[in-house]
Order: C-alpha cells, then sequence, then structure tokens
C-alpha cells in the first residue's frame, strides 16, 4: 500500500523523491518470521548455494564414553563442593546471628540509654 502523495510547492527535478515501505499493522510479524525461517531451512535442506553440503564440526574430536563419564564426574564432585561450601557458610550465617539474638536478649539497653551523660 503506498501512502498518499500531497502536491509540494518545492519540487528537485534533479534526484528522485524518497519513497519509503509502509508496513500494515495488519500483516502478521510471527508469519514473516515464520516464512523466513522455513526458506532458509529449504535452501539448507536443498543444499548450500555452492552446492557442496556443509561439513559437520564436532567440539572435541575422539571423546570416548570413558571422556565423558569423566567429565560428568568431575563436574558432578564440583557441584557437591560447591552445595556443602553453601552449607557450611550458611550453617556459620545462621549459628552467628543466632549468639547476635542471644547477646541483644541478656543486654539491657534501657539501662545504657538512661544513664546521665557527665
Amino acid at each position: 500500500m503506498k501512502p498518499p502523495r500531497l502536491p509540494s510547492p518545492f519540487r528537485n527535478v534533479r534526484s528522485t523523491p524518497r519513497n519509503f515501505t509502509f508496513r500494515s499493522s495488519h500483516v502478521d510479524a510471527r508469519a514473516m518470521r515464520w516464512k523466513e525461517r522455513k526458506e532458509a531451512i529449504e535452501a539448507e535442506v536443498n543444499g548450500t548455494p555452492s552446492g557442496a553440503p556443509k561439513k559437520l564440526r564436532f567440539r572435541q574430536a575422539g571423546a570416548t564414553g570413558r571422556e565423558r563419564q569423566g567429565r560428568l564426574a568431575l563436574l558432578r564432585r564440583s557441584r557437591q563442593r560447591a552445595m556443602l561450601r553453601s552449607v557450611a557458610i550458611l550453617c556459620v550465617l545462621l549459628y552467628a546471628a543466632w549468639r547476635g539474638l542471644l547477646w541483644v536478649e541478656t543486654t539491657d539497653f534501657a539501662r545504657e540509654f538512661l544513664t546521665p551523660q557527665p
């Protein structure tokens, strides 16, 4: 859909007038993205523009099942250590808060605030 053109008193004959594309709010952006994605997938299935198929690349060459299990075991151990560290820190903080509450309960703040200052 083209926007309406209004006659202008100033006209530049030497250059072409500016144009813009008007996107209607009735066009579904999701449908447009879906169409572009579908076309990209079809182009990939049919082959790249050069016609050669894409080469597969692996992160680590020759990773066996044992290596993978070893990496998973290391990851699991590091997560367990992090959890234990977090629990230890939480216990220390809870103990400090409990001791602080006991100190506040045993301290008589009224006596401290009501004593006359010399």
